[in-house]
């Protein structure tokens, strides 16, 4: 797994969470490396879980012949990405857009919990910091600022 990000911290915290290659978009060319790192083939799968123009752009540059690009971060809802729509038909591209992980919640949540029980999901290890509600603005700043992974907001102040 190949995980491209503009902060250390964060290709940090995907290495903990298993990538085995890590591309920092600051420095290099994140479509140029991909293409290194997997021989010319490119990427099965491409995630995109920021809201930016430039990210979606470079995973459709990244993702293979008949590869999936999934869209998870929140975009501003003025965001326009220009798509060469014969390039999508002729590689077989499928875009996908998942809210919130397109959750069942029926489903879903109770198959998670057990996940979780079992240690095979590290929900843990994901929260940088535990906010009392009353600093919900430092909160987001902190998660604007790329410094948090995860932020959680507790409505009991004692338990921060």
């Amino acid at each position: 797994m190949i995980a491209v990000d503009l902060l250390p911290n964060k290709l940090d915290a995907a290495r903990d969470f298993g990538a085995s290659d890590l591309v920092n978009a600051a420095d290099v060319d994140p479509v140029a490396a991909v293409k290194e790192l997997t021989g010319g083939r490119m990427a099965d799968y491409v995630f995109v879980t920021v809201g930016s123009e430039r990210a979606v752009s470079q995973a459709l540059a990244m993702v293979r012949r008949g590869g999936t690009v999934v869209l998870v971060g929140m975009p501003p809802e003025s965001l326009v990405v220009p798509l060469v729509v014969r390039d999508l038909a002729f590689r077989g591209l499928r875009v996908l857009g998942s809210f919130m992980g397109s959750t069942r919640l029926q489903v879903d949540i109770p198959r998670l919990i057990a996940h979780y029980e079992r240690g095979n999901l590290q929900l843990d290890e994901l929260i940088t910091k535990t906010w009392p509600l009353e600093e919900i603005n430092e909160a987001i700043e902190s998660m604007e600022r790329g410094e948090a992974l995860r932020n959680v907001i507790v409505f009991d102040s004692t338990a921060a």
